[in-house]
């Protein structure tokens, strides 16, 4: 699976592809580098013999994962690789990836728990130690002009993929929830330029494509990570479109414009820690509320699947805040303990089934 063809033409020319393990990481920073940003996902991982021998059984499977693609040899294409305090799970994977696996570059950021004017100078001090790390490592030097460059073509992005999810907000969509999210895998797995065109130029097509959708819901998917288009698929086969999401490999994956003016690394800063919160960020938890909320009504939803990867401690948290919110406020909510590789398909269609029927019951 790994890597795709735009890696292997990028990889061709002698130029470094760096993973990275959350969508907190700054990619313009790699990027200002001159090296390649490639999210580590365990997208159709079935086999986890050598990672369950490193991580213990109550470790999400999203991480054992990952980590059995770094040592099976799958991930040996990378130059070097990002990691990130996220949550203990991604904590433990970089640790263990770095001892059984390592590559010649290996850094992990500290990311704050907080949003702050301190916050923001604890993560900028981090970017700084990256770009160090990189000069040091790769002999390179990254200019304020490369980091002005580089945010200049992610903004780019961003309206484009905010161009798309506002196409989801019409009654007849011209696109899925899960080719959606083939595009957002897209985004994070190719020379960024290069993505932006191609999704330039679909937009354009989408935006005179006329539709007549057959759906029978319309949702929005929130919770763990989803890094594989399957799971979107089992929920649209029954009739639900996922019209949007709270998904780190979603809408909360791109963020907000970064200011192109002034100092980039602190625009940085202040960008990826005012996106919509995850929920390890301490005082995070309302703002995700009303982030979700916000987008419920914007996109129109008629209910929320919840999905929780087994041992997520981040969403089993935010889980007992956010039921018990949304059940109060009338809004349909289907909550879905799962393991990352997508099994039980039949199992987690039959709840989706009742769950569209349910709100088709409430509607009429």
């Amino acid at each position: 699976m790994f890597p795709n063809k735009y890696v292997e033409e990028w990889k061709s020319r002698n130029k470094k592809v760096i993973g990275f393990l959350c969508s907190y990481v700054p990619e313009e920073v790699i990027y200002a580098a001159g090296m390649l940003p490639f999210r580590i996902r365990g997208t159709g991982c079935t086999i986890m013999s050598r990672s369950d021998a490193l991580m213990s059984s109550y470790s999400c499977s999203f991480a054992r994962s990952c980590l059995e693609y770094a040592v099976d040899g799958t991930y040996d294409f990378l130059d070097g690789l990002i990691g990130i305090d996220s949550c203990s799970q991604i904590a433990r994977l970089y640790d263990n990836w770095r001892y059984e696996a390592g590559r010649p570059f290996m850094h992990l950021l500290n990311l704050p728990y907080k949003k702050s004017d301190a916050a923001v100078q604890w993560y900028l001090d981090e970017m700084k130690a990256l770009i160090h790390s990189f000069e040091k490592t790769f002999g390179i030097t990254v200019t304020d002009q490369n980091l002005r460059k580089a945010i200049e073509v992610y903004n780019e992005s961003r309206q484009l993929l905010v161009r798309l999810y506002d196409l989801r907000k019409s009654d007849n969509p011209p696109v899925t929830g899960a080719e959606t999210h083939d595009i957002l895998l897209a985004a994070m797995s190719m020379p960024r330029e290069r993505f932006n065109g191609m999704l330039s130029g679909y937009l354009k097509e989408l935006e005179h494509k006329e539709t007549e959708s057959e759906f029978r819901a319309r949702l929005m998917l929130i919770g763990s990570s989803v890094d594989d288009p399957a799971f979107i698929r089992i929920i649209e086969d029954k009739g639900g479109l996922v019209v949007t999401d709270a998904l780190c490999f979603g809408s909360r994956y791109f963020g907000p414009h970064v200011e192109e003016e002034g100092d980039p690394l602190l625009s940085l800063a202040r960008s990826y820690l005012m996106r919509p919160p995850c929920p390890r960020m301490t005082d995070g938890h309302a703002a995700l509320y009303a982030f979700i909320v916000e987008m419920m009504n914007a996109f129109n939803v008629d209910g929320i699947i919840f999905q929780k990867i087994r041992y997520c401690t981040l969403w089993g948290g935010a889980s007992l805040f956010l039921e018990k919110k949304f059940r109060a406020s009338g809004i349909p909510f289907l909550s879905i303990d799962r393991e990352h590789v997508v099994t039980h398909a039949g199992q987690i269609a039959t709840r989706l089934q009742a769950f569209i029927e349910m709100i088709e019951g409430t509607a009429t």
